[in-house]
């Protein structure tokens, strides 16, 4: 029988969601460290430290489990669930009717603690499952990092020996309480796998379903258990579980996609619509059988792509989210990015159109200063949602300092948006901006004036923003990853920026001495 741990006074927060913090153990370049993922979390370092793979390595984690959540279930909605053996416990009869009916009478009654404790013990196990057997989670996880990475097996991300062990760990946890936790191990040996879960509260004392508003999501779950009574118990019990969790995280904005925007996204604008008509002449079968040896993209490359093959930038309103793309293209682009199709159905041609003029420019035309910024204003306008996670490398790249402290106040109004996002930079004016976003944001909390539901207020909370460090090491062992804690007066830039910058002004006064030095032999040697 399972161990349940009980955590006491725990209470459903609709406030937010919960604390989430990714550790790794000779992971690619990172020796070991840890990251606790904050509405805005900034990755810095030096280049070949292991930002990009750590930010992968969420992505890949949130889309295997759609989302970050409070409990640990599979996204069935990515990849089903019943290809699987989980070699289920045979003690257990599952699905009785009597089971079901006892948990829709628990659930039904408002007001009623409703605990983790409380589900059927099928469901129970399709969580521990999800945890404890390897060919669960860590198999699904191993192989969106093999289709994220483009590598053929996740054990090449080992970054010493085989003999050495690769560790992946995930904890959650909410007002300082541990909801669960799951530890990935990758060996010589194989995968194998562990985790832990509370015995979380779903539904607190005198709960009310109005006062939630989740009474249209309990019916919609209630109407899922009496179709599962006609179901086999180990297919219907993970796409319950998945099923009610995703109807609390979505009532309570929790619940939302997970976007990427690779560092070679400029290139790919410039591009992709020669890249994607060539891979559409190659799919069909006679394509496949021309071209037996196709190249392969990333999976975030391929993921960025079919968003913006499938981009429709009037697909749902999110009034918040586009006023940051308004304010980007205002304050940085002095344009408009636009997507035209010639027929209906057609592959979208991005446009950039200057203001005061009538005359759309083809990205292939642009500045690459237009053609980076154009897939987060795209993005902004028809893709990203409140509750979603966006990932950018590199939002600096290609742009003038000013444009750079400009995307600072755009990332700042996605977060008062309710959009989560993680950032990788080596830009000193982004940190500055943030610091100086961070400081504003503490002045209105004191005037008691901050936006919180407002995609036009830029103003950052410190503990909304989390910066951390990859510094790699003098024995070359591999990075390592701290937090850089923001400072009233020094701000959250690494030590390193300062050491360059004193460096640079030495290296100039080192000239200039010199300079005058033998301009005044010179002057002497002519008197």
């Amino acid at each position: 029988m399972r161990e349940q741990e009980t955590t006491e006074n725990q209470s459903l927060h609709w406030g937010g969601p919960p604390d989430f913090r990714v550790s790794v153990k000779n992971f690619g370049p990172i020796e070991s460290g840890a990251v606790n993922l904050r509405p805005l979390t900034v990755l810095v370092g030096p280049s070949n430290t292991g930002k990009t793979y750590f930010a992968v390595l969420v992505y890949a984690l949130r889309r295997i489990m759609g989302g970050f959540r409070r409990l640990p279930v599979i996204d069935h909605e990515r990849r089903p669930f019943f290809s699987l053996d989980f070699n289920l416990p045979g003690e257990y009869t599952f699905n009785k009717e009597e089971d079901i009916q006892d948990f829709r009478t628990k659930l039904a009654t408002e007001g009623r603690q409703f605990k983790f404790s409380d589900f059927p013990i099928n469901l129970q196990d399709t969580a521990w499952i999800t945890l404890r057997d390897p060919h669960s989670l860590g198999e699904f996880i191993g192989d969106e990092l093999e289709r994220c990475f483009d590598i053929e097996s996740y054990s090449d991300l080992v970054r010493l020996p085989a003999s050495t062990e690769m560790e992946i760990s995930l904890k959650v946890s909410e007002a300082k309480q541990e909801l669960w936790s799951y530890a990935l191990y990758v060996a010589d040996s194989g995968l194998s796998t562990d985790g832990k879960i509370e015995d979380i509260v779903f539904l607190p004392k005198g709960w009310s379903a109005e006062e939630l508003g989740i009474r249209r999501e309990l019916q919609q779950f209630q109407q899922l258990l009496e179709d599962s009574l006609r179901e086999d118990a180990w297919i219907t019990s993970p796409f319950l579980l998945d099923s009610f969790e995703k109807h609390l995280a979505s009532a309570a904005g929790w619940h939302g996609e997970t976007h990427y925007l690779p560092a070679a996204r400029s290139g790919i604008m410039q591009s992709h619509r020669v890249i994607a008509s060539s891979l559409v002449a190659r799919s069909t079968r006679v394509g496949i059988e021309r071209f037996p040896e196709l190249p392969t993209f990333s999976g975030m490359i391929s993921d960025f792509m079919q968003k913006l093959i499938l981009f429709d930038e009037y697909r749902n309103g999110r009034a918040s989210i586009a006023k940051a793309a308004d304010a980007l293209e205002r304050e940085t682009l002095a344009g408009q990015i636009g997507s035209k199709r010639t027929v209906a159905g057609a592959y979208p041609e991005f446009v950039y159109r200057p203001w005061e003029t009538e005359e759309d420019i083809r990205l292939t035309r642009a500045s690459s200063m237009v053609t980076e910024l154009a897939p987060i204003v795209l993005f902004l306008r028809g893709i990203v949602s409140t509750g979603d996670m966006l990932i950018i490398e590199e939002p600096e790249a290609h742009l003038h300092p000013a444009a750079q402290t400009q995307i600072a106040r755009t990332l700042a109004r996605l977060i008062r948006a309710g959009v989560k996002v993680v950032v990788t930079t080596h830009s000193d004016w982004l940190l500055m901006e943030i610091a100086n976003l961070m400081r504003e944001g503490e002045l209105q909390e004191i005037s008691e004036n901050l936006e919180s539901d407002k995609g036009g207020s830029s103003a950052l909370l410190p503990s909304e923003v989390g910066v951390w460090l990859f510094r790699e090491d003098n024995d070359s062992s591999g990075s390592t990853i701290e937090e850089i804690p923001f400072d009233r007066s020094e701000g959250i830039e690494p030590e390193e920026y300062e050491n360059v910058a004193e460096a640079l002004y030495n290296r100039s006064a080192a000239l200039q001495n010199q300079f005058q030095e033998l301009a005044g032999a010179a002057a002497r040697e002519q008197e």
